[in-house]
């Protein structure tokens, strides 16, 4: 039986950067690597979607729907008279297909949600009653969070306020990602990570945004130049502390790879001491 793992080594131990495992070490064939997901810089997991505007959402379908009902309308209203019969008919089918056509690509064309964070997933280990409560109170704050700067994005103008309002909601989905780790979901509630996803969630991200708002009302033309400088000021800060929750997260995801690296480090080296015994041994070949 393979020696577990030291608990300790799945939260990580902060380790500096530099002192993490750089590549793990193979597995042998059959087997399977431990639970978890490694997700590229730019994984759609972690970045959020580019949001579509409502010219596109909204405007396309419309004008779409309205130009093919009505050369439908306009093509079965003379087949239609030149047969002798009425309007309605034609009017009918015309006005049914422009709602088919422009509800269906008003369907394709919308805006997805983000994936719902799933927890205890199939496989896992069972959460914590406490770790439990803790997660979907973290994935509610979250949720609630991405919806309003979905609405800010909307109305948002310039770019220096659409990259923060971008930085905010890529750092959500963020959270959302690790959430739906089994690294985080077998944690304690009390876990220093499992508390600085909250406080991301509940509290930091949520003022941030607060004053974003507050700010994004003084860049008008209109608004003082004095008043103006100030609100670019709180721009540059509000960017500047959404980076520091970032690094942050990326502190917490290096800790977690930095732990399987270790548990696959030690399955490796057992692995290796056991088949090379097997491989020796002369009764095998009997």
């Amino acid at each position: 039986m393979p020696p577990r793992p030291d608990p300790s080594a799945r939260r990580g131990s902060h380790l500096p950067r530099a002192q993490a495992p750089q590549r793990p070490a193979p597995w042998a064939p059959g087997q399977q690597p431990l639970v978890g997901k490694v997700h590229a810089p730019l994984s759609k997991a972690v970045v959020p979607r580019r949001r579509r505007g409502r010219w596109l959402t909204h405007g396309v379908p419309t004008v779409l729907g309205g130009v093919i009902g009505l050369g439908s309308f306009l093509t079965l209203g003379v087949s239609s008279l030149v047969g002798g019969a009425g309007l309605l008919a034609p009017l009918l089918a015309g006005l049914g297909i422009a709602v088919v056509v422009g509800g269906g690509s008003a369907l394709l064309l919308r805006n997805r949600g983000p994936r719902p964070v799933r927890l205890g997933r199939g496989g896992a280990a069972e959460i914590p009653t406490a770790t439990r409560t803790m997660l979907e109170k973290i994935v509610k704050d979250s949720r609630q969070q991405r919806r309003r700067l979905q609405r800010m994005q909307r109305r948002a103008r310039g770019s220096a306020v659409s990259q923060i309002l971008h930085r905010a909601e890529t750092l959500l989905a963020r959270i959302d990602a690790l959430l739906g780790s089994a690294a985080i979901q077998s944690r304690r509630a009390s876990d220093g990570d499992v508390m600085l996803l909250e406080g991301m969630a509940d509290r930091y991200v949520p003022d941030l945004v607060d004053a974003l708002e507050d700010t994004v009302g003084f860049l008008a033309p209109t608004t003082t130049e004095d008043a103006r400088a100030r609100a670019i000021e709180n721009l540059h800060s509000i960017d500047e502390q959404l980076v520091v929750l970032g690094e942050s997260i990326d502190r917490v995801e290096n800790d977690i790879i930095a732990g399987v690296t270790r548990s696959l480090d030690v399955h490796s080296e057992f692995l290796r001491a056991r088949f090379s015994d097997s491989a020796s041994d002369p009764f095998i070949d009997r």
